[in-house]
């Protein structure tokens, strides 16, 4: 067998006996936009798995459904080429300012992700917090 053909059994081998974790680490240099250069640390962070097989299923299907309207060819393209390439996007940190993650308070929401998981989360809050979707409450 090809090592290309090998890795990925062997990876999710791995990963589903416990016997590894994924790694994530830029490819290149990364610069901040205010031109410092940027230090990768390992750290504990949730994660959103929008790559999650069901899920991506569904709303693929519904994304190419008579149901969606994209508005133009080509945001109908960007939605579905998205949907092939999105797996785990970050979604807490653990420093700076922001909104703590309702479900572990040591975390702060990523700033790019607020909008994600605070839509997700109203549709489900009364369900949640017994018929008050009040964050506080």
């Amino acid at each position: 067998m090809k090592v290309q053909e090998a890795k990925p059994i062997i990876k999710k081998y791995m990963l589903d006996n416990g016997l590894a974790a994924p790694y994530y680490e830029p490819e290149n240099e990364v610069i901040s936009r205010t031109g410092d250069e940027c230090v990768v640390a390992l750290c504990d962070q949730w994660f959103l798995t929008y790559g999650e097989e069901h899920w991506r299923d569904f709303v693929k299907g519904h994304v190419k459904s008579k149901d969606f309207n994209g508005y133009s060819a080509k945001t109908q393209q960007e939605f579905e080429e998205t949907l092939d390439w999105l797996n785990q996007w970050a979604c807490s940190r653990t420093a700076g300012l922001g909104t703590q993650l309702p479900w572990d308070t040591q975390f702060l929401i990523e700033s790019l992700s607020d909008s994600t998981i605070y839509m997700a989360y109203y549709t489900v809050a009364h369900l949640l917090q017994g018929g008050n979707s009040n964050l506080n409450g």
